[in-house]
Parts: C-alpha cells; sequence; structure tokens
C-alpha cells in the first residue's frame, strides 16, 4: 500500500497496463489527473489536441494499429459528449478504448446546481453507447477499477470503457494497493472451439466444392492461420474493409468484396470469420443455399443477422488452427475454381475504367510501402479504394466502423502514427469531413507527428449529392460547399504542401512528403467523379435457379 492522490492512483494503473500515451486536454477538474501526469512525464507521454473528438479519435488510431488500448482523457460535460463520437466509432470498430473523465464535485452530483460542466446523469448518458462506465468514488478503488476495465476492453470482442473521477477524488489522497486484486487483474481467455462443431465444419468444408472464407475484422491478428486454412481448402479469401492484409492483397486467394459478392453466388459453403456478417446476411441473398460455418469470439453476435449453420464461438486464430488440424489429419486437397480469378479480373478491370480514381488509387499505392499505413475517411476516393487498392499486412487499412463517421480520418491517423513511429502513415479525407476536425493540424505540428494527408476537394459533400441527385430527379440540397485554399492554409500552421491535378503527378510527390517525415498535405480539386456506387451496389442473387 502506497499514500497517493486519485490522480497520482490513475497514473499508477496506466503504467501497470504499460500505457505510455494518453491524447487529452486538461480542465479544471482535471487538473489533479494532469498534475500526476506531468510527474510521469519521464514514462507518460501526453499529447494534448485541440477538440475533445480528436483526442478520442487519436486514442482510436492508437488502438486500431497498435491493437492495444488508447487512451483519452477529457473533462466532463461538454468534453466527454465531443469524445463520445469518436468513443460510439470505436465500439462499432470492435477497439480497446479507455476514456477518463471528470465530474463535478462529489458532493454536487446529481444537485443539478447548474456548476461548470454538469451533466444531468453523465454516467447514464454514457451507458447508452457502451457498457463498462464506472465511477472511482476514493482513490483505493482505482486499481481494481482500471483492472477491470483493461479486462473489459480486451475480453471477447474488444470495446471502449470510461472511467469517471470527481475532482476532489482525484486530489484527495488515500492508501492505495499497489497490486490490483487477482480477480480484477485475470484476463479472459477466448474458449476453446467445440470439438464437434470443429469436425462438423470441417466435413462441410471437405466435401465442398465451391467453399469461400469471409474474413472480417477479427482475423487482423490470425493471418498465419488463415492464410494456412485457405490454401489447404483452396478458399478465396473474401475480405471485409476491416480485414484488408488479413490475407496480402497480392496472395492469390485475396479478394475484395467486389468480386466477392459473384463468387457467393456461386460458394456452396462458406466460412465466415470475425465478421458480423451484415453485408452478406441481409444484402446478398442465397442464405439458405450455401452451408454457413460461423467463427465469431461473441456468441450473441454469431446468430445475426442469421443463424449459421455451425457456430464455433472462439477466436479466430484458435478456430482456424483447429480446422486446419482436422483437415489436415482428413488429407483435404484444395479445390480448384476455375471461374474464380476471372470473376476477380473481370472486377479489376471495370475498377481500372474509372478513371480519375484508378490512377489516383494506384499512384498511392506505388508511393507508399508495403507496411505503409493508410486510415480513410468516409469519401468517394474510399468506396473505391476499399475494392481497388490491395493492402499487403495487417492493421494497414482502417475505415471507421459501421458509424461511418465523418472527420475519423485524420486524427486517427495522427494516434496511429504514435502507436507505429517507424511506419509511413497516410490519412485520405474529402473536402467535407476534413473541415470536422482541420484543427488538428495544430496537434500535428505542435507534436511533430508527421502523417501526410490526402484531400480530395470537389467543394461538396460528395456522397450526399450524389445520392440525392440520383434519388430525387437530379436535385440536392445543402451540400455544396465553400473551402479554403487548402495549401495556403497548412503552409499558415507551417506545414508542407502542395495540390496535384494529375495522377500522374501524385506518385512522386507523396513519396517526397513521405520522405521528409513532417506533418505535410497534400490537396486533389475533383470537381467531377465517377459514381462508384453504381459500380458496387446490385441486388440480392435470386439463387442459382434465377439463371
Amino acid at each position: 500500500m502506497a499514500t497517493m492522490t486519485g490522480g497520482q492512483a490513475i497514473v499508477q494503473s496506466l503504467r501497470d497496463h504499460d500505457v505510455d500515451t494518453v491524447f487529452g486536454i486538461p480542465g479544471i477538474q482535471l487538473d489533479n489527473l494532469f498534475d500526476a501526469f506531468f510527474e510521469a512525464r519521464n514514462n507518460l507521454r501526453v499529447i494534448h489536441s485541440r477538440h475533445e473528438q480528436g483526442a478520442a479519435f487519436m486514442a482510436m488510431g492508437y488502438a486500431q494499429v497498435s491493437g492495444k488500448p488508447g487512451v483519452f482523457a477529457v473533462v466532463p460535460g461538454p468534453g466527454l459528449l465531443n469524445a463520445m463520437t469518436a468513443v460510439a466509432t470505436g465500439a462499432s470498430a470492435n477497439l480497446p478504448m479507455l476514456g477518463l473523465t471528470g465530474q463535478i464535485p462529489s458532493y454536487q452530483i446529481g444537485q443539478n446546481y447548474g456548476m461548470a460542466h454538469e451533466l444531468k446523469d453523465q454516467l447514464a448518458m454514457a451507458r447508452g453507447v457502451i457498457d463498462w462506465v464506472e465511477r472511482a468514488d476514493h482513490p483505493s478503488a482505482v486499481p481494481d477499477l482500471l483492472a477491470s476495465a483493461f479486462r473489459h476492453m480486451n475480453a471477447g470482442r474488444k470495446s471502449p470503457a470510461i472511467l469517471e473521477m470527481a475532482p476532489d477524488t482525484l486530489g484527495s489522497k488515500g492508501q492505495v494497493s499497489q497490486q490490483p486484486s487477482m480477480a480484477a487483474m485475470t484476463a479472459v481467455p477466448a474458449p476453446e472451439p467445440d470439438p464437434e462443431m470443429v469436425q462438423r465444419a470441417a466435413a462441410c468444408l471437405a466435401k465442398a466444392t465451391h467453399p469461400v472464407i469471409i474474413a472480417g475484422g477479427g482475423c487482423v491478428d490470425a493471418e498465419d492461420a488463415l492464410v494456412k486454412l485457405a490454401e489447404r481448402v483452396g478458399a478465396p479469401v473474401i475480405m471485409t474493409p476491416n480485414a484488408l492484409g488479413a490475407i496480402p492483397g497480392d496472395h492469390p486467394l485475396a479478394y475484395s468484396m467486389l468480386p466477392g459478392q459473384e463468387l457467393w453466388d456461386l460458394a456452396d459453403a462458406a466460412l465466415v470469420v470475425g465478421s458480423r456478417h451484415t453485408n452478406v446476411g441481409l444484402s446478398w441473398g442465397r442464405v439458405d443455399e450455401v452451408d454457413l460455418i460461423r467463427i465469431d469470439i461473441d456468441p450473441t453476435q454469431i446468430v445475426k443477422p442469421v443463424e449459421a449453420d455451425i457456430a464455433m464461438v472462439t477466436s479466430a486464430e484458435l478456430g482456424l488452427a483447429a480446422l486446419d488440424s482436422v483437415l489436415g489429419k482428413l488429407g483435404v486437397s484444395p479445390v480448384v475454381w476455375p471461374e474464380a480469378a476471372s470473376i476477380r479480373d473481370d472486377a479489376n478491370a471495370r475498377l481500372a475504367d474509372l478513371a480519375p480514381l484508378a490512377g489516383y488509387c494506384d499512384a498511392i499505392r506505388a508511393a507508399l510501402p508495403r507496411d505503409g499505413i493508410i486510415f480513410a475517411d468516409v469519401t468517394r476516393f474510399t468506396v473505391f479504394a476499399r475494392f481497388a487498392m490491395p493492402i499487403y499486412e495487417p492493421r494497414s487499412f482502417f475505415m471507421p466502423g459501421y458509424q461511418a463517421t465523418l472527420g475519423w480520418a485524420y486524427p486517427a491517423a495522427l494516434g496511429g502514427k504514435v502507436a507505429r513511429p517507424d511506419r509511413k502513415v497516410i490519412a485520405i479525407c474529402g473536402d467535407g469531413g476534413f473541415m470536422f476536425t482541420v484543427q488538428e493540424l495544430a496537434t500535428a505540428v505542435h507534436h511533430k507527428i508527421p502523417v501526410v494527408v490526402i484531400v480530395f476537394d470537389n467543394s461538396a459533400y460528395g456522397n450526399v449529392k450524389t445520392i440525392q441527385a440520383n434519388n430525387y430527379g437530379g436535385r440536392h440540397i445543402a451540400v455544396d460547399l465553400t473551402n479554403p485554399d487548402f495549401v495556403a492554409m497548412a503552409e499558415a500552421y507551417g506545414m508542407m504542401a502542395d495540390r496535384v491535378t494529375d495522377p500522374a503527378q501524385l506518385e512522386d510527390v507523396l513519396r517526397r512528403h513521405l520522405d521528409a517525415e513532417q506533418p505535410s498535405l497534400i490537396t486533389i480539386p475533383m470537381a467531377e467523379a465517377p459514381n462508384v456506387w453504381a459500380l458496387i451496389r446490385r441486388p440480392p442473387s435470386q439463387g442459382k435457379q434465377s439463371g
């Protein structure tokens, strides 16, 4: 036991869990916490942002790249409300994020005095978004609570957590254990796959003539097991955007979702691993004609949106390895899909016709190292790139989950670069989304975080404008934008900046920016771009009998 303040207890617990970086913004309710951060400054880096949402997005990006919890600290009330957009986005992407927030003084909570940053019920607000939300009422409670938070964040389907602490509790001293209780510290191991289900799944795959594997974000840390099983069976691996890189993009069995739907039309067995299965289960049809096997860590998710014929509640790595072991003993040989490669070639040809998006996509891939990291905001280019750009390494291509949150990419990329300073990191944004978090250019410059942001500028909320025009007879409203000169703005922050007007220019310009190892911006004016939605959206298959 040691005597320390609540703020010091938080810092001790963070260090006990190998946290070395906190993103955040100080404020009066957090003064005692940030003073403890100051005391620990040689072991704990604090990166302060220009908006709480930016800080939480940075923590999200840190978690995406590292696989470890990203931590942020924000004041209560408006600070936490600002950050909750990022918390919801992180929850949608199954990410471990820890939010530390303050409160009004403990004796005033719930009194509705109108104190600065007071909310009627801050904990209830946060619980409307995530499950683990707690308050520490004494410094001595911190080690067990934070141990429980880390246990929750890393157990099963990963998710964020929030710990609240009033300013008087952060500043008061108490006897604090140097070691959390064993119950709080004990990690929750992934359940072993059910042997009977493994045998049934192996038999199903062994007899299939057109098996496919649909890999979701839960596969990103199971690359070796995924590749080994796919090669043994000969199954094309259809990667969702969250799984890109789980099998190298130049592997013969690697497929994006674009050719994936046509493969699904021919499949007789499908192994869905670490994916919510939403696109396939709700949009692609034929669910009654395909023998469906699912591997998922979450027993509540594995029955949604359609129930599998064979379900294994386990991690992707354990489930894939168990299946491969049984298939190996059965002496299974890989099937040959004569149609698969031609389906992919046809999809790639359709993508290549979409100028100038295809040219810009090729230029970015050529300039970026094989292990380069891309954070892609919700833009027309991103919709294209998630099908057209090969990704070679796990944890190298990121989108904001099913929340599809605009403005996420740039601050998330800053957090990702902090997590992996040894790798090149870029953010790809549209002009509309970029302006949501543009102030974090100042954070990049202040903390010397060398991320290159590429801004595709069509002076509009382009996706919304296209959808409005397509669905409402060419009419559109509230989608045209007036933008600053992005090059001049970046230069005003002291950043390197360039404007590119042709795909042929981009590769050399991007290489120069990446080599400079400094915060920088490239803007690409794009008055018109092809309608990628028309390419990727088609009616669900009605089955083989439909012809």
